[in-house]
């Protein structure tokens, strides 16, 4: 936003008489890191545009950014009633009065965008926050399908436990069979 447009419009802020765009100094400080961090998050969420964290780093930097030109706007807004004053007494000219008006105007508008990309942002935030309610709760519904089939799967791991048993058993038996009889080779596979 062009500070320098409102030089040498003059306001008093608690008593002490400063020039306007010094006033605006540290907020205008504030909107440009807040707005640099900004764009240095939009940057990479085109490279990741479902990362979650940066999609919350955005709505934190666009609700610093929203409270910080409401706040610009606001100053703007009372040193307005200043500046009428000061031009109905000749103190200002017709142009730095409406430099000032300019100023508020460009003011409201980046305000405006600013909440359109809020707005943007937190339903974005919602669309994926559902996205992953909606995993959450397939993968539920898998862990109980999981759950239910747990006693199908013991049951037929204990069958096979049970056909590995009895096939030891069997073959136990077997050697038994063949020590006591001597059959060997094919006699042996017959007798099995």
């Amino acid at each position: 936003m062009a500070g320098g447009r409102i030089k040498g419009i003059t306001i008093e802020i608690n008593g002490d008489t400063v020039g306007l765009d010094k006033a605006l100094k540290g907020v205008n400080t504030s909107i440009k890191q807040t707005q640099s961090s900004l764009k240095d998050v939009e940057r990479l969420l085109k490279l990741d545009p479902k990362n979650i964290e940066l999609l919350k780093q955005k709505q934190e930097y666009l609700t610093k950014a929203v409270d910080e030109t409401k706040n610009k706007l606001e100053a703007l807004k009372n040193a307005e009633q200043q500046a009428q004053q000061q031009f109905a007494e000749g103190k200002i000219s017709q142009e730095q009065y409406n430099a000032l008006q300019r100023e508020i105007a460009e003011t409201e508008q980046e305000l405006r965008r600013l909440e359109e990309q809020a707005t943007q942002a937190n339903n974005s935030m919602q669309s994926i926050s559902k996205l992953g309610e909606g995993f959450q709760e397939v993968g539920g519904k898998i862990t109980a399908a999981g759950q239910a089939l747990m006693p199908l799967s013991l049951a037929a791991a204990g069958v096979g436990a049970a056909a590995v048993k009895i096939t030891a058993d069997f073959d136990e038996a077997m050697s038994k069979v063949s020590a006591i009889s001597g059959a060997t080779g094919e006699d042996f596979d017959k007798l099995r």
